[in-house]
């Protein structure tokens, strides 16, 4: 992956059918002299794919080990940044500041035809939207960052300031402002309405609406512990406008027609955790990643903790999670090696269940991928009426959340779609109840119980929404790799070599020791 610091994003995404952005999604055509011919319709599919793709793949990854959902399987070595600690500007950052500030400039680019090409209004609400969810994590991980001098290469400026993460949070709450005012007062009779080279909603604006209310939810709730005076007014200012507003009610989908013809046209979670094209091997992603010891111990009902009590409560979605060994999850302690094989991802998640089966593979390449879960939106929803932020009911909300993860779990898909079993959210709620950082009643804090289960839905799918929750809440309380020097988890990752290397005199120097412990480098957000 070719690796620019954010300023120079010059990608974008040339397509003309599904085939053409599956087979290119990486396309460098800033210079191509059709750039300027190209609509937001012959954008927009690309530039969406392109986001929630790295996502998938950059941010999911990182979050999943990070939160302890994976370790790493028998035969191979624990060399990563994430079990040992040694993090450097090449370890993670590519993918997650890069890669994707460079997919951000693809909903810039969209954004910046505004005046060209007048009568898109739904197109440039949705790049915004999807802008801000970009953004988002990048400073949400990062801190500063380059973003009133980004994305503005084609004017010559390649070496942007690092702007102050807590603006760069002020100014994406107005630019969603601006999408929603978009989608409102688009007019039909003049406005393009989106159609298939929407791979999220396919043109439905109420849905991109609700998405964009859920996205705010989730950077309001980022900001819970801060006591700064002015993100304090402007965080109870804005709860008061999301109070009433809807949220999203089902799992955000995208599918710009997965065919698996080729590794690249596949969906995205089959493209880590699948088999070759040939049907021949299991891909090093499905053989590296096994379930961690600590997940493992809390779906089987082995854990007991000051904070969290799983004790008799076998998690009925565990097997969904990942493969049974011998009739239980068996993890892997993160920071040792073993040669005892670990439960891999469990065939729902990669989608393909046996080698040599072109049905099987079928269902895994072509399989819808996800945004965000719905299950997210009610955790979030019940952490906000319990901090006091929105009304409600936070307990009825968090119930909503587990039932939600169960029916995620139960949903099949192509040739499957039907043949699940259904996972019984009910009776798993009943037993729970009582369970400290598990249940509602029993917890004495709720939410370490809201936060528990919400990584456990959204774990191996959005990843890395629990280790933000985490970083600020400290639920759940995952422990760390054997071996490690440091005492707690990295608050941030360095930044890419790319930016040390092309914006030397603007990006931040960060050390090693400087992303363990809480200073002014420190993402704002946990300051």
């Amino acid at each position: 992956m070719k690796k620019i610091i954010l300023t120079a994003l010059v990608f974008s995404t040339l397509l003309f059918s599904c085939s053409d952005y599956l087979d290119s999604p990486n396309e460098d055509f800033t210079n191509n002299p059709n750039n300027g011919l190209l609509n937001p319709i012959q954008k927009l599919a690309g530039a969406q794919l392109n986001l929630l793709n790295n996502e998938n793949f950059s941010y999911n990854l990182y979050g999943n080990r990070m939160t302890y959902a994976y370790g790493l399987n028998s035969g191979f070595t624990s060399n990563d940044a994430a079990y040992n600690f040694n993090f450097t500007s090449g370890t993670y950052s590519g993918g997650a500041w890069s890669t994707h500030a460079l997919y951000v400039d693809n909903l810039q680019d969209i954004i910046d035809s505004e005046s060209k090409f007048p009568g898109y209004q739904n197109h440039y609400a949705i790049a915004k939207i999807l802008k801000v969810q970009g953004m988002e994590k990048i400073i949400a991980l990062f801190g500063d960052a380059p973003y009133s001098e980004a994305f503005r290469s084609k004017e010559g400026l390649t070496t942007p300031k690092f702007d102050d993460d807590k603006q760069i949070y002020i100014d994406i709450l107005e630019l969603l402002d601006e999408a929603r005012e978009d989608i409102l007062n688009a007019d039909p009779s003049v406005d393009v309405t989106p159609g298939a080279e929407d791979i999220v909603f396919g043109g439905n604006m109420s849905k991109w609406s609700e998405y964009a209310n859920t996205i705010e939810l989730r950077i309001l709730l980022r900001l819970s512990k801060t006591t700064d005076a002015e993100i304090v007014a402007l965080r109870a200012a804005r709860f008061t406008a999301l109070n009433g507003l809807p949220f999203v009610t089902t799992d955000v989908t995208y599918n710009p027609g997965f065919t698996g013809a080729t590794a690249a046209q596949s969906n995205p979670m089959f493209r880590q955790y699948g088999t070759t094209v040939a049907i021949d091997a299991f891909l090093q992603g499905n053989r590296a990643n096994a379930a961690g010891d600590y997940i493992a111990q809390v779906i089987n009902g082995q854990l007991n903790t000051p904070t969290l009590n799983t004790v008799g409560v076998t998690d009925p979605r565990r097997a969904r999670m990942f493969n049974l060994v011998s009739g239980n999850v068996l993890g892997a302690i993160q920071g040792t090696e073993t040669t005892t094989t670990r439960s891999r991802l469990a065939d729902y998640v990669s989608g393909f269940t046996g080698l040599s089966n072109p049905d099987a593979y079928n269902n895994g390449t072509t399989r819808d991928a996800y945004a965000m879960l719905a299950a997210e939106s009610y955790f979030l929803q019940a952490e906000a009426i319990q901090r006091g932020f929105l009304s409600g009911n936070a307990q009825t909300m968090f119930n909503q959340g587990i039932t939600e993860s169960f029916r995620f779990y139960s949903q099949g898909f192509g040739s499957i779609a039907g043949l699940l079993s259904v996972l019984d959210s009910n009776t798993y709620i009943a037993a729970i109840d009582g369970k400290n950082g598990l249940g509602w009643t029993g917890s004495t804090d709720k939410i370490s119980c809201i936060m528990t289960q919400k990584w456990l839905a959204l774990s191996q799918w959005t990843g890395i929404e629990p280790y933000f929750d985490f970083l600020r809440t400290g639920y759940p309380a995952v422990p760390l790799p054997q071996g490690v020097s440091q005492t707690t988890r990295p608050n941030r990752l360095i930044y890419d070599s790319s930016s040390y290397s092309a914006n030397p005199n603007n990006t931040p120097s960060v050390t090693l020791n400087e992303i363990f412990t809480i200073n002014s480098k420190t993402p704002f957000y946990l300051q």
